[in-house]
């Protein structure tokens, strides 16, 4: 039984091809809202695939018409006292959107349809979104009269800038893929026809990299707010002399030697 069968669930499915790992969230009827089953089948799988050495990127999709409504409403029970609220989120957190956020591997969000709330969220946890250029966005907390969760604080106004990510949240208004693009929150939009193909060849470009590179260096962009000039130049340096040392490098500068394409093992 390969990897990809034994992770796969009635609410997930999971498909590897060549070095890429395809996630598509399976609950179509309920525009693949994030419940408790959905929830641990993905955090199972990023628990398993971090050192797979099989896997070098990975494809996140949703089927039907939506790549993620956000949080199931029938499991929102509103007699949880605050510090169950507080837990449940924690555990989402901590075992979903954290280690997808994370992992060294890069992740390609291809959103088909609806993303909304922590749905919208988890497509901006990926670092490369590509969209369906009339997809339905918004992040829609304060209609609801909540404030936003699963890191969103954090990585909206790191992408759109603090004044777009103020106007988003505090209107909760719709906007489409394409506005997604103009904003600056994901790196491509284009017809929904085209979406899945256009995904797969960023996530099939990126799998055959030089993943090690591409890993710490998307630790250190991750870092880049949070550290002085003279902290993450030191992080470069150390990061750089991993990459001197390994195979992917010397395969490259043979590569250029030999004017001919560099065949990357991730090693």
């Amino acid at each position: 039984m390969s990897v990809a069968t034994a992770l796969t669930t009635e609410v997930l499915g999971v498909e590897q091809r060549e070095g890429v790992l395809e996630l598509t969230l399976n609950r179509p009827d309920a525009l693949n809202s994030l419940n408790l089953e959905l929830k641990t089948a993905l955090a199972g799988v990023l628990r398993e695939v971090r050192y797979d050495e099989s896997v070098r990127a990975m494809l996140l999709t949703g089927s039907g018409r939506a790549f993620c409504a956000g949080g199931d409403l029938s499991e929102m029970d509103p007699n949880r006292t605050p510090e169950q609220a507080r837990a449940r989120q924690h555990q989402l957190l901590a075992d979903v959107f954290l280690p997808l956020y994370r992992t060294p591997k890069p992740v390609v969000a291809a959103v088909n349809g609806h993303a909304h709330g922590a749905g919208l969220s988890l497509a901006l946890a990926c670092d490369v979104v590509v969209t369906a250029a009339q997809a339905p966005m918004s992040f829609g907390y304060v209609l609801r009269g909540l404030t936003p969760d699963c890191g969103i604080t954090y990585l909206l106004p790191r992408l759109v800038g603090m004044a777009r990510a103020k106007e988003l949240l505090f209107s909760g208004r719709r906007f489409t893929g394409a506005d997604a693009e103009q904003m600056g929150l994901v790196a491509h939009a284009v017809p929904g026809e085209e979406l899945l193909e256009r995904a797969r060849d960023v996530a099939a470009e990126l799998g055959s990299a030089a993943t090690v590179a591409l890993g710490l260096t998307k630790r250190m962009l991750d870092q880049s707010s949070q550290l002085s000039f003279e902290d993450l130049a030191e992080v470069e340096a150390y990061s750089q002399a991993i990459t001197r040392a390994s195979a992917d490098h010397a395969e490259g500068i043979a590569a250029f030697r030999e004017k001919r394409p560099a065949v990357f093992r991730g090693a």
